[in-house]
C-alpha cells in the first residue's frame, strides 16, 4: 500500500496529515525527504505530524537506514522541530524513530494526542 501527506500552514507551525503504510526504508525515506522540502518551501521550523492513520511496517533496520539517510542530508541541521502524533498500531516502531533521530541530534517526539503534541511544539506550559 501507499500513503499520501496532507500539507496545511497553520498559526506558528505547519501541519501533515500522512494515511496509508510504508513497508520499506526507501519508502519511509521518501516520506521525510517530502516533510522536509514542505518545511523549507513554507519556511517553516516547526512541524505538527498526525500519522495516527500511518502505518510504518518497519524493520530495526529499515528505521536505522532511514535514520542515517536524514542525517547525511543534514536534516538534523535544519532546525526542525517535529512533534508526531503516532499511531498506536506501532507504537515500537514509533518510539525506534523517535530514538533513532534523537540519537543524531533531531528535535523530534512521539505522542499519543494532538494537544501534547502542539504544547510541546509550541512551548506552551501544560496545565
Amino acid at each position: 500500500m501507499t500513503y499520501s501527506q496532507i500539507f496545511t500552514v497553520k498559526d506558528g507551525y505547519l501541519l501533515c496529515i500522512t494515511d496509508g503504510e510504508v513497508l520499506d526504508s526507501e519508502s519511509f525515506i521518501r516520506w521525510g525527504l517530502a516533510l522536509v522540502a514542505k518545511a523549507q518551501e513554507t519556511r517553516a521550523s516547526k512541524v505538527l505530524v498526525d500519522n495516527r492513520t500511518f502505518k510504518l511496517r518497519l524493520t530495526p533496520l529499515d528505521v536505522i537506514t532511514f535514520a542515517d539517510h536524514m542525517e547525511k542530508i543534514g536534516g538534523n541541521r535544519l532546525g526542525l522541530r517535529l512533534a508526531v502524533i503516532s499511531c498506536v498500531q506501532n507504537l515500537d516502531v514509533s518510539r525506534l524513530v523517535e530514538t533513532a533521530l534523537v540519537n543524531r541530534s533531531a528535535s523530534y517526539k512521539s505522542f499519543l494526542n494532538q494537544k501534547e503534541a502542539q504544547e510541546w511544539l509550541l512551548g506552551q506550559p501544560r496545565n
